[in-house]
């Protein structure tokens, strides 16, 4: 289990550059792109939510929510 604190420096998988079929017939992504960001705020209820401020990311404004159940984030940096 990973504490994360406002300051650190995370990524994490947006998609993945090819997609390939395992002999079972399992779709698995290869070639992970990544986002690159800062965590803003972690939240007081639920410390696995995090506002990441990304800043290679395509979305408008830069901000986004990030939850350890859905997102796969890993530390790059601590803050």
């Amino acid at each position: 289990y990973m504490k994360l604190k406002r300051g650190d420096l995370i990524r994490w998988v947006v998609d993945w550059g090819v997609y390939a079929i395992s002999t079972g017939g399992e779709a698995y992504g290869r070639y992970p792109q990544y986002c690159h960001g800062i965590v803003i705020e972690v939240s007081h209820k639920d410390p696995d939510a995090l506002v990441v401020f990304c800043y290679d990311c395509k979305n408008e404004g830069g901000y986004t929510i990030l939850h350890s159940a859905r997102d796969k984030f890993e530390l790059l940096s601590e803050g």
